[in-house]
């Protein structure tokens, strides 16, 4: 169970893991440079009913000189900072065709991911989502195409749901105590954004303590950096809670698969 302490809050924003695809840089022309192949798959989960959930899912393929991939097994501590609110959102894009379709299995089931050329990615064709259970698998098999990328198969297991427990706002110089039902799994990890308007006199939710954490189901955000959400309007004060988990394939020695598997939820405050 994680404690209060003000040493953990650092008011700067840190370079904590994000639950993002891949990044990299793909303009490069130098004939020097040897480029590597990589593959970003991304799972995104919203809880449903009878303890399931429903997924997307989508895939894109790339070259680069480097690329940051997140891993849920390494951030296996507890750390929060301020960050500004992103509210642009955008579809993954990607630049490679590996194959004319992907091939997705879960639970008994498969779904084809076609390649869709608008934005140069593979997702299922009808938009079909993923309904699965805790402990559930998916695998993904790419054919792979020559130039392009390698034939590769990854699997992770799903993020399970995720169930916040009450949440009540503390009084000035007491902490925020979040919980959810931790799976106390090394291989997941938990991003908690508390999100809130900036002044009293904000209209929409323009900042947030971001913290990245264990998945052992309890976080008290230290009462030293929780000013600007006591003095927020109530109606701008929420927490979402993310848990995520990934995995990764080298299917040979230039090429990088990256599969992240996310599921989320807000909480609004009484």
């Amino acid at each position: 169970m994680s404690s209060s302490s003000a040493n953990r809050f650092r008011p700067r924003f840190a370079a904590l893991l994000g639950v993002a695809a891949l990044t990299a840089c793909s303009n490069i022309t130098e004939n020097d440079t040897t480029l590597s192949n990589y593959g970003a798959v991304t799972i995104t989960a919203k809880n449903a009913p009878a303890g399931r959930a429903t997924a997307t899912i989508n895939a894109v393929f790339f070259q680069g000189v480097a690329a940051t991939a997140p891993n849920s097994a390494l951030q296996q501590g507890d750390q929060c900072a301020y960050a500004l609110i992103d509210s642009v959102t955008g579809g993954a894009t990607g630049s490679l065709k590996v194959g004319e379709s992907l091939a997705l299995s879960f639970a008994g089931a498969s779904v084809a991911m076609p390649f869709s050329t608008g934005f140069a990615r593979y997702e299922p064709a009808t938009g079909a989502v993923l309904s699965y259970a805790p402990g559930d698998v998916a695998t993904l098999t790419v054919p792979g195409a020559a130039g392009a990328f390698p034939a590769a198969s990854i699997s992770v297991k799903l993020a399970e749901p995720i169930k916040p427990g009450p949440l009540v706002m503390p009084a000035a110089g007491l902490p925020l105590d979040v919980t959810w039902n931790g799976t106390n799994d090394a291989t997941t990890a938990i991003i908690l954004s508390v999100r809130y308007g900036a002044t009293a006199t904000s209209t929409v939710q323009n900042e947030q303590i971001y913290c990245a954490l264990k998945d052992d189901g309890a976080f008290q955000v230290p009462a030293s950096g929780l000013g600007a959400l006591l003095a927020s309007p109530s109606a701008l004060r929420s927490v979402t809670l993310i848990r995520w988990r990934t995995q990764e394939v080298r299917p040979d020695s230039s090429s990088l698969l990256h599969i992240v598997s996310t599921i989320d939820t807000i909480v609004r405050f009484p």
